[in-house]
């Protein structure tokens, strides 16, 4: 029963079973609906139509909107709302992670920065408990360039804290990641893993 979530460009996401099997249904998590908040940000590929979708909370846009509260430095063009950050582009929004990236390596900014990361970690918390809803997760599995470097830690050390507070039930699952490079490549490797269709 493991959940695989990547945490790049967008929310990449799969399950199997404790059989290894896919499910029969489509599990990538994209576009769930996490926060119900009726201002919560659009989503820029429905054009504004859809509200608190996930990939908006555990991709680098959950991260790139919080960049200017978590005190990064960054161009005007790439400060959540402007437009450059509210379109289906993900350039942007790479190079300003790459900014926050930055930003918790400087130990001045570093106290500031990491409130993005435990935002996020809230988000994570928040998300498997709404997944398990639908699925029996017993292992997950964090990847994405997201979460690289010291705050992927502690967006699943967040995370951890909110399931066990707030959803004790499944406090057991056991968190899963891999080294800071195969983080950014770990879902095309693991999409290039699958078995052919008979």
């Amino acid at each position: 029963n493991v959940m695989g979530i990547s945490m790049g460009s967008s929310e990449g996401a799969g399950y199997a079973n404790k059989d290894g099997n896919l499910m029969g249904w489509i599990s990538e998590l994209c576009y769930c609906k996490l926060d119900l908040n009726p201002k919560a940000p659009t989503d820029p590929w429905s054009k504004g139509a859809h509200r608190g979708l996930s990939h908006l909370y555990l991709g680098q846009r959950g991260a790139t909107k919080l960049a200017v509260k978590g005190g990064v430095d960054v161009p005007d063009n790439y400060k959540f709302p402007h437009p450059d950050m509210c379109n289906i582009k993900h350039e942007n929004h790479a190079q300003c992670l790459k900014l926050i990236q930055k930003a918790m390596t400087d130990p001045e900014k570093e106290p500031q920065c990491r409130k993005i990361y435990e935002t996020m970690g809230v988000y994570l918390g928040y998300a498997l408990g709404q997944y398990c809803e639908f699925y029996e997760i017993e292992h997950v599995m964090i990847l994405g360039r997201v979460s690289k470097g010291a705050g992927g830690d502690i967006v699943l050390g967040t995370a951890k804290k909110v399931l066990e507070e707030e959803f004790p039930s499944n406090a057991k699952i056991v968190f899963h990641t891999a080294t800071d490079e195969f983080k950014g490549v770990g879902q095309c490797i693991a999409a290039a893993a699958l078995p052919p269709l008979k």
